[in-house]
């Protein structure tokens, strides 16, 4: 960002009349920290098939060889279909933001 898209930014931040929308210009951030989230979602579902649980008869069993390959074939169908669905939802919210934009062009000529 330049000095004047910084400064753009922070006068729409602070806009208290919300003329100008922010959301479009941090979206790229929160796709990157929803990536991270899901990263680290997929990573502790990794990490779970290794910890030891108790058994149906209140002792601790450790991780079953099944178990094991079912969470490592999982693991990236898991981050696959996050990283899928963040980026639909971001998706959506960058469109309905275009379509305020250009409705509010419309609105302004005659």
């Amino acid at each position: 960002m330049n000095q004047s898209q910084v400064k753009g930014f922070l006068s729409s931040l602070y806009d208290l009349s919300f003329h100008a929308f922010v959301t479009p210009k941090i979206i790229q951030i929160v796709y990157v920290l929803a990536l991270i989230c899901v990263a680290l979602a997929s990573l502790s579902y990794l990490v779970s098939a290794f910890v030891p649980h108790v058994s149906f008869f209140g002792g601790y069993e450790g991780p079953s060889f099944g178990g094991v390959i079912l969470h490592i074939i999982l693991t990236p169908i898991i981050f696959v279909i996050g990283s899928i669905l963040a980026r639909i939802y971001l998706e959506f919210i960058v469109a309905v933001f275009r379509i305020a934009e250009n409705t509010e062009s419309l609105r302004k000529e005659p």
